[in-house]
């Protein structure tokens, strides 16, 4: 049988990953990045209380996909918008029209202007990309401790010419079905809820230290409430992905990620930056023929 599309554009990657935690260094890096990427992601918990992470990311990627088609392409509008999140599964037609209302009410998209009235078509605004350069930046300076790809894309970061096919590149695999968790289960029970991701991020970051985290602490700073947040840890407590800390002379009540919490996040890091090498690689076509 011919491999699928989604068997070509990851072909050999599950190997990459392999390749990449074998590095000297690799647990220590991921971990500053993870510490890192919670400060970046402090500022979406309007976004966070609309969809899960999962579905959030992957509509955000959608949108900057079809913003840097060309003019003559049907680019980004809320029906066209609406049709793919719903044909990937990633939300309904209705979350959609949310997330861009409050997408325009923070500026983060707006019109723009088309001799086609009827596509009313948009355009992401520099806020919103700014934002994902400054994630794609995390990602691609922890990557530069271990390859090459991580300083070439950090130079070139700011180019259009090699953001476009960069971000597509990134979001290829998602257009064709696949999806980190598909690699990384047992972390599903975090990227299905709301807000769950930073909050593994948070407990994997701070895994080294071992200072328990407090409900309280984490609901402070990413603006969620403490009994979602503590819903979502009890359950990665039964898990066996965190561990519950009540003794104060161990710097409790909070909690502490488990062994298997750090091995499935720095699977994920190891996916997310094998993924960054190749987007790289691809801007890099662009800009370094």
């Amino acid at each position: 049988m011919a491999p699928s599309r989604l068997d070509a554009i990851l072909h050999g990657e599950a190997e990459d990953r392999v390749r990449l935690r074998a590095l000297p260094g690799f647990a220590r890096i991921v971990r500053g990045a993870a510490s890192k990427l919670c400060t970046c992601y402090q500022g979406d918990h309007i976004f966070s209380r609309l969809m899960n992470d999962r579905g959030r990311l992957t509509l955000f990627s959608l949108m900057i996909d079809m913003h840097f088609e060309p003019a003559s392409a049907q680019g980004l509008t809320s029906g066209r918008l609406k049709a793919e999140a719903s044909a990937l599964d990633i939300c309904s037609p209705g979350r959609v029209t949310a997330v861009l209302a409050a997408c325009r009410m923070f500026g983060l998209v707006a019109a723009a202007p088309d001799a086609d009235r009827r596509r009313r078509r948009l355009v992401i605004t520099d806020k919103l990309l700014d934002m994902h350069k400054a994630r794609w930046g995390l990602m691609l300076e922890a990557l530069a401790e271990m390859r090459p790809e991580g300083a070439l894309g950090l130079r070139h970061l700011h180019n259009t010419a090699f953001i476009a096919p960069y971000a597509a590149a990134l979001l290829e695999p998602l257009r064709e079905g696949w999806r980190p968790i598909v690699d990384v289960p047992s972390i599903e029970m975090f990227v299905d809820r709301d807000g769950g991701l930073m909050l593994a991020f948070a407990l994997f970051g701070n895994a080294e230290r071992g200072t328990p985290l407090s409900a309280a602490g984490l609901a402070r700073t990413y603006r969620l409430s403490r009994s979602h947040i503590v819903d979502i840890l009890q359950k990665a407590v039964e898990s066996g992905l965190a561990r519950r800390v009540d003794d104060r002379a161990q710097g409790g009540p909070g909690f502490v990620a488990e062994p298997a919490l750090i091995e499935a996040m720095e699977s994920l890091m190891a996916t997310a930056l094998v993924r960054q090498s190749r987007a790289v690689r691809r801007g890099l076509e662009a800009v370094e023929p």
